[in-house]
């Protein structure tokens, strides 16, 4: 999971997390798609009064797919932090 900048999710509630997923790489591989989603953030109670609160996964807030174009997929290279800052650059989310 990547910790993004909060994202209000009217009636839904605050994104914290962001994941993205490779769907498929049709053959020859030239238009990725990806699954994306976004994610609360659940805070659980220290149970000793010397100890900080636990903060795990929430529930899915949002969901989508996203494709890249052929020159998109073209600069990807080897770096795999390159399709997570397309798809958050292209959701305009922020990474911190």
């Amino acid at each position: 999971m990547i910790r993004i900048q909060d994202v209000n999710v009217p009636t839904r509630g605050v994104a914290k997390y962001f994941n993205l997923t490779l769907l498929n790489l049709p053959l020859p591989g030239t238009t990725p798609t990806f699954y994306w989603s976004i994610y609360s953030e659940v805070v659980i109670p220290a149970a000793e009064s010397d100890e900080q609160p636990t903060k795990k996964l929430g529930t899915i807030l949002l969901e989508g797919n996203l494709e890249m174009t052929e020159t998109e997929y073209a600069q990807w290279g080897t770096d795999d932090n390159y399709p997570i800052d397309w798809a958050l650059n292209q959701l305009n989310f922020t990474k911190i």
